[in-house]
């Protein structure tokens, strides 16, 4: 193998652990925004049952119940708006490490692309040469006219 070959396939495999450390880095990314979407959806879920606990509470004239209700609703609220800013910024990154792992994709493909080019332009080579030599053979082998 040549040395420009092992250069390629040295740059191959470094653009390949680049792709998969940016694809776990986008795994993750997602797998965090899931995160926040289900507390989210939980502190909805919250909210909505300290709606329906304090309208129960009023209904039944329990104070006590309806100030709980009403506290729980409150740090509900405040959960949720921390975790849409967090939502906020979860997407952001995910969108740039979607941006970061298209981007070593390419870049892996594109080296993959220039050492298939190499190996079909050496192999035409070699074919060339082999034919070339085989076809000289073949000259040297044939009878010439006597004159």
């Amino acid at each position: 193998m040549s040395l420009r070959a092992q250069r390629l396939q040295r740059l191959l495999a470094i653009r390949k652990l680049s792709e998969d450390l940016d694809r776990r880095a986008l795994k993750q990314a997602f797998a965090s925004l899931a995160q926040v979407g289900a507390g989210l959806q939980r502190q909805q879920t919250a909210l909505a049952e300290s709606k329906l606990a304090g309208r129960a509470a009023l209904a039944s004239g329990d104070r006590g119940e309806w100030l709980m209700a009403d506290a729980q609703g409150e740090v509900s609220g405040w959960n949720l708006g921390r975790l849409r800013t967090l939502l906020s910024a979860r997407v952001s990154y995910a969108s740039e490490a979607t941006q970061k792992f298209l981007e070593s994709r390419r870049e892996h493909e594109m080296v993959k692309q220039v050492i298939d080019d190499a190996h079909r332009v050496a192999r035409n080579e070699e074919e060339r040469n082999t034919q070339s030599a085989t076809d000289d053979w073949f000259l040297s082998r044939r009878k010439r006219p006597t004159d």
